[in-house]
């Protein structure tokens, strides 16, 4: 069995388990907009395995999709789900019941599931990209069936290079609560944890640099006896007074104030004298700003150069001849020739809309070869106003 220690730390291996956390949480949100219900992902399991200890028991059958990364990171994310599961997800998305023993992933079926993906792992991409700081773009998904381990394991992966594998709990409100895996190479994990800090050579560095840091304060701290508690309490309300001397008036006799500290206060003290009791002005002198008044007149130039700026702005004007709401299963089945019937009855008139605003109702025309608007009714600027 592989050793995760041979590739990645604990920290590491958690830490790419966070990362595929927060990613895979804007997946399940992307997939809970698309099936309208509620969708959680969570506690991923990471392991490293290799070519003899691969083996996918507990979610075959299984249906594979592939994600290539285009920008941004290089390599492959291969998530296993189980067959039964997309079937699930399939009866949501298409609103219709399929029967286990008949559930075939035909062409149908499995552009579905690539659209179903490609929404989820694009959302994934945006979170990752967050992550590590860069832009990251994906390809369109590739679904497929998996027929056994042993082919999966001879396409995806090398016989000298184990791959990372994840698993995930996930549940779809009132559907099902299952697991599914994403597997990625070992060089594309160290890379996400590299960008996201998480790499241990990286801790190392930061903590040596924290105590470097720290070592020339350590270095001029005075050699005198302990501090007693009164001596603590000093220094920490002078530094808290510190804090806030930027923003207090300006006080012309703090540097004189460590002259007025009793016999016998120790060095520690005088932050305390400084700004514990500073001078103020005991009668402040208040500024009497006087409102400037003034009036302006539009003379009948000036409104018409306004008009006139008003009037060269581009509005988009389009015309919408009907409407209509189709399925899922619907939208998918059409092709060359497929027939869209909408709302609007032959010879209604059409809206025209602009900016997305309708202002207008007409009948179509034609002149000189194009399509025209003849405009018909104007809607009034009131039932305008209220339709906003």
């Amino acid at each position: 069995m592989s050793d995760n220690n041979n590739y990645f730390s604990p920290m590491e291996i958690d830490g790419i388990g966070e990362i595929l956390n927060i990613s895979l949480g804007s997946s399940a949100t992307a997939m809970s907009d698309m099936l309208g219900r509620k969708v959680t992902i969570t506690t991923p399991t990471v392991r490293v395995r290799d070519y003899e200890e691969f083996e996918i028991s507990e979610v075959e059958p299984a249906v594979g999709v592939e994600i290539t990364y285009v920008t941004g990171l290089n390599g492959n994310n291969l998530m296993l789900l189980k067959k039964d599961d997309v079937r699930k997800i399939l009866e949501i998305l298409m609103y219709t019941e399929i029967e286990p023993e008949t559930f075939e992933l035909d062409e149908l079926s499995l552009s579905a599931v690539c659209e179903l993906m490609n929404q989820m792992m694009g959302a994934s991409a945006t979170a990752l990209a967050d992550v590590i700081g860069t832009m990251v773009n994906i390809s369109t998904p590739i679904a497929f069936e998996v027929e056994d381990a042993d082919s999966f394991k001879q396409k995806y992966f090398k016989s000298d290079e184990p791959m990372v594998e994840v698993y995930f709990n996930i549940d779809i409100e009132d559907t099902f609560s299952s697991k599914f895996i994403t597997m990625l190479s070992v060089d594309l994990c160290k890379k996400l944890i590299s960008s996201f800090g998480f790499m241990e050579g990286e801790e190392n560095q930061n903590s040596s640099a924290v105590t470097d840091s720290m070592q020339p304060e350590a270095a001029v701290a005075p050699q005198n006896a302990p501090l007693s508690q009164a001596d603590i309490n000093g220094m920490l309300a002078g530094a808290a007074a510190n804090a806030e001397a930027p923003v207090q008036p300006q006080q012309p006799q703090q540097p004189q104030q460590p002259q007025m500290a009793p016999q016998g206060m120790p060095a520690q003290g005088y932050p305390q004298q400084m700004y514990a009791q500073p001078q103020y002005p005991k009668d402040p002198r208040l500024i009497n700003v006087q409102p400037i008044h003034q009036n302006y007149e539009i003379t009948a130039a000036d409104a018409g150069t306004n008009l006139d700026l008003i009037m060269k702005v581009p509005l988009q004007v389009s015309v919408e001849i009907g409407r209509t709401k189709k399925l899922v299963k619907e939208i998918l089945e059409f092709g060359q020739g497929s027939l869209v019937v909408l709302d609007k009855l032959a010879g209604d008139q059409v809206d025209v809309y602009v900016n997305g605003q309708c202002i207008a109702k007409g009948d179509v025309v034609v002149v000189d070869d194009n399509f025209g608007v003849r405009i018909t009714e104007v809607i009034k600027k009131a039932d305008i106003i209220n339709s906003l």
